[in-house]
């Protein structure tokens, strides 16, 4: 039977199928190509070259030169660690806040709980530059609402400048991310925690499951696909994450927030050093393709 279903697609395949299939996809692979192939083919060039708009001479060939300078400048290994940080440290944060979030509230029904739902999904819809802009205001050494807090309830004698700190300002910049993104798990767990079969939690309740037996046994197991691919797509955007960065700290003080998306701007659009940035986007969009494999093989697990 299962032999006689896909003999027939074939045939549907090969009797006009398609034609129709290849010409609607064929111009839309040759527009890809063209926006997304040369780019990447261009700055492969550039990144094999000693190119400066700010030098008198052209630009000339150099070789593997840039990504040998690369492994040599502790800038970038700052700069890589620092997205390391800020990208796992942000989505593991944000996993455990969601889903703690997404249980509470399905433990508990009503037409109160729905509101708070909706409150809780509010941060999602904010433009993630304004977010950064709040952060920053609310983090302001003097008149900033986190200071004032702090200070009224006598857990700081002085005023701490939040942004101006090495030490503080990342910390204070994935505080901002994770408040933008938790929603974001809260909403997909949701979701999954509704798809859960009803006769599996009746079946355990009956077994005098336990309220953490439940959450352990049942409802995380079908939460592990949910998790798994909404971390991944969260890991690739905080790795690809520039405007709240630099609207709050522009990847300062120093290099405390500079991660490598803040590396590669600052050394195309500052210093004008487009062949070691192009080298550096090189290697970015290398680490970019394995958590692109990662989630493409999630997805096929499905």
């Amino acid at each position: 039977m299962r032999h006689s279903r896909s003999a027939s697609r074939a045939d549907l395949r090969h009797a006009g199928s398609l034609p129709w299939l290849d010409w609607m996809v064929t111009p839309t692979a040759g527009l890809l190509a063209i926006v997304v192939g040369y780019p990447i083919v261009y700055t492969l060039v550039l990144s094999l070259q000693d190119y400066n708009l700010l030098a008198v001479e052209p630009a000339r060939f150099v070789g593997a030169e840039n990504y040998r300078h690369l492994v040599r400048d502790p800038t970038f290994w700052q700069s890589l660690a620092h997205t390391a940080t800020y990208t796992f440290g942000s989505v593991a944060v944000a996993v455990l806040l969601g889903l703690i979030l997404a249980l509470l509230t399905e433990m508990h029904g009503g037409p109160r709980m729905r509101i708070l739902r909706a409150l809780l999904l509010t941060p999602w819809a904010v433009p993630f530059v304004v977010v950064a802009f709040l952060f920053r205001y609310m983090y302001l050494q003097n008149g900033g609402v986190i200071n004032a807090v702090l200070l009224s309830s006598g857990l700081i004698g002085e005023p701490i400048s939040w942004l101006n700190v090495s030490s503080l300002a990342m910390p204070a910049v994935i505080v901002a991310n994770v408040w933008a993104m938790t929603p974001f798990f809260f909403l997909l767990l949701t979701a999954a925690l509704a798809g859960i079969p009803v006769e599996v939690l009746e079946s355990a309740r009956i077994d005098r499951a336990g309220t953490w037996s439940l959450v352990f046994r049942i409802k995380l197991p079908f939460l592990r696909n949910a998790l798994l691919i909404s971390s991944l797509l969260m890991i690739i955007a905080n790795f690809n994450d520039f405007a709240k960065i630099w609207a709050m700290t522009q990847g300062g003080p120093g290099y405390s927030t500079t991660t490598l998306v803040i590396y590669v701007y600052r050394q195309a659009f500052e210093t004008f050093a487009f062949g070691y940035a192009s080298a550096i986007g090189v290697i970015w969009l290398l680490l970019l393709l394995v958590f692109a494999l990662l989630y493409l093989r999630a997805l096929r697990m499905q």
